[in-house]
């Protein structure tokens, strides 16, 4: 009987060791997230699943280019996945369609349209912030820092760089 009660004690503590482990990475390591809605097409699409890499913040300041995910400023629990287009200093604009950082044209070639929503700015980037925009840039797609419900993202609300599309449900129509 003690062998059996010793047995289920050590099944018992290996899985709490696995659980503990496994809810620390995905607090402070690595995540999983499912993108909702379409703001950062084309290169993201409604359903895909991210592997999210949380270290990188804890060591790193954000890169204009990295698509982030960060707290949504106005929505508890919620969480946005954009693209960094400006960092502390930098001065954005949107004039016809296009946009410019520093007073020169950003070229974008993850993008497949000009800017929709009209002229924006100029505005500098505050320090500790990051000014992020969705890559669907059709009218209203993306709310971003443009709009006040988002703003300039505080590097406290940084959540983590996006590493990968680990799976993209659309395409299980092509198999």
């Amino acid at each position: 009987m003690r062998k059996g009660k010793f047995r289920y004690v050590s099944w018992l503590r290996t899985v709490l060791l696995a659980v503990s482990v496994a809810l620390v990475i995905n607090q402070f390591g690595i995540a999983l997230s499912v993108v909702n809605g379409t703001s950062m097409r084309p290169t993201l699409e409604d359903g895909d699943r991210l592997l999210i890499n949380k270290f990188h913040f804890m060591f790193n300041q954000p890169h204009r280019g990295e698509v982030v995910t960060f707290k949504d400023p106005s929505k508890e629990g919620r969480y946005l996945v954009k693209r960094v287009v400006g960092t502390p200093g930098d001065k954005i604009a949107i004039k016809q369609g296009i946009l410019y950082r520093n007073d020169k044209v950003v070229k974008e070639p993850y993008i497949d349209t000009e800017i929709e929503d009209g002229d924006y700015g100029p505005v500098v980037v505050k320090e500790h912030c990051i000014f992020v925009m969705g890559d669907n840039r059709h009218r209203f797609a993306s709310r971003d820092s443009r709009y006040d419900s988002v703003g300039q993202v505080s590097d406290s609300l940084l959540e983590g760089r996006v590493e990968w599309i680990v799976w993209r449900p659309s395409l299980e129509d092509y198999f």
